[in-house]
């Protein structure tokens, strides 16, 4: 099941996956804390929060196998390198996507205990960088998203997303994201 849904317009503005960490856990390493007054909500809930001038983003969050996922929306959404950094901490993992399909790229990243190993735009995967560029190689040649150039699969984008999706065997099902209750967490504005 691929992920590629992701990169339609205004779904979400960004998703953190973190291997064996709690999705509490997750929502805390990126900055964002419980709101006593709504524990549980909606992708629209999650927008409607936004109007709150105090608050800067909105994650539900949620797990599916050995991955957290923290799925984000608001203006500051995307974690800065120090949220990766402490997602991956203590020997895990994070994949995180900023998605900008308005505005291409969206961006790839990932990190493992804490170090920057991959990145790079989704539909730019000639450009990477991180300490390990090319981690994903292999696999983008294989499914023809590399070499860059007019051999380059037709499909793009989504089959990037796909070879991102099998490699890391993330998950993240359209209708419970979109139509689904989970666990909100906000980011305030600092005063």
């Amino acid at each position: 099941m691929s992920i590629g849904w992701l990169l339609e317009p205004y779904v979400v503005d960004c998703v953190t996956f973190a291997r064996h960490v709690e999705p509490a856990a997750l929502a805390s390493r990126l900055g964002a804390s419980p709101r006593p007054d709504v524990s549980w909500g909606s992708a629209q809930d999650a927008a409607d929060m936004l109007a709150d001038p105090e608050i800067l983003a909105v994650a539900r969050v949620g797990r599916l196998g050995d991955w957290s996922f923290a799925v984000e929306y608001g203006d500051a959404a995307g974690p800065t390198e120090w949220g990766l950094r402490a997602a991956s901490g203590g020997g895990g993992e994070a994949v995180n996507f900023l998605l900008t399909p308005w505005h291409p790229p969206s961006m790839f990243a990932y990190y493992s205990d804490g170090v920057h190993m991959c990145s790079f735009g989704i539909g730019e995967e000639g450009w990477r960088w991180g300490t390990a560029p090319d981690l994903l190689v292999p696999d983008l040649n294989r499914a023809g998203v590399l070499p860059v150039g007019p051999q380059r699969d037709p499909r793009g984008a989504r089959l990037s997303m796909s070879v991102i999706t099998a490699h890391f065997g993330l998950r993240l099902p359209r209708r419970d994201i979109v139509d689904g209750g989970l666990p909100l967490y906000v980011r305030s504005r600092l005063r």
